[in-house]
């Protein structure tokens, strides 16, 4: 059997982590954050009332079924920058899988993470495999260029293994523009179209277009996977790095 997409699930996190509450995290994250910060002259870092933890959002959408490679994908850094997570998660998921995490690339993470995924499978390493995408929306200090901090706290969780919804090979085109997108999709025919917010008005040929929340720059299109049915394109663009990343299933 193909494999490819199980299921999505995604979930808010109202609530800060633990962490956020614990004086003594706090002033061992400052120490930490003003370590690193002083080097580049960007300053004090802010406190971070209100952060969230990738550790906690992830176990909290980990299965009951055992996986054989979980993937944490994240942009925003985490407020608990001391744990290994991809570590954490392999020991608490179910069947103790191979975990690594992917990071500094932008909304291109979560499609590079899923290419991995797919290349284990096929090589007959890890056919059971789990991707989390996760963002918190906290950043406590000025990193001194733009960078667009989610407006909530998001976790998704998307379940790979034996499929009928196949995985293409994700796509991440360098040096894009928006409108490449065109170009890149053509005509999707019956699948379901699911546009990143910088990628909102454009005009492509498909028969349903979800718009992602904007608001959700990391996590956006992911949780828009786990309310569609049937093939499905994932299209999203980093303006900073100017990425332009399209992840389809079952089409």
């Amino acid at each position: 059997m193909p494999w490819g997409l199980r299921r999505a699930v995604a979930r808010r996190f109202a609530d800060p982590a633990e962490q956020a509450a614990d004086p003594a995290h706090a002033a061992r994250l400052a120490t930490y954050l003003t370590d690193l910060l002083a080097p580049y002259g960007l300053g004090e870092p802010a406190a971070m009332p209100g952060g969230q933890s990738y550790g906690e959002m992830a176990a909290a959408l980990l299965p009951d079924e055992p996986v054989d490679a979980l993937v944490l994908a994240y942009d925003i850094p985490d407020i608990a920058p001391g744990r290994a997570t991809a570590t954490w998660l392999s020991h608490v998921c179910p069947g103790g899988p191979m975990a690594f995490a992917v990071s500094d690339q932008g909304r291109a993470g979560a499609h590079t993470a899923l290419r991995l995924l797919r290349d284990y499978a096929r090589a007959g390493v890890y056919e059971r495999a789990l991707l989390v995408v996760a963002e918190q929306s906290v950043l406590p200090y000025d990193p001194g260029v733009p960078v667009e901090v989610p407006a909530a706290h998001c976790a998704v969780a998307v379940h790979l293994g034996p499929s009928t919804m196949e995985a293409s090979v994700p796509r991440i085109v360098r040096g894009a523009a928006p409108q490449d997108v065109v170009d890149l999709l053509g005509d999707v025919g019956p699948a379901t179209v699911v546009l990143g917010g910088h990628l909102a008005g454009i005009d492509v040929k498909a028969d349903t277009v979800v718009l992602a929340d904007p608001a959700q720059p990391m996590t956006g299109v992911w949780a828009a996977l786990s309310t569609v049915d049937g093939p499905v394109v994932l299209a999203d663009y980093d303006p900073l790095l100017r990425y332009l990343c399209v992840s389809s299933f079952g089409w």
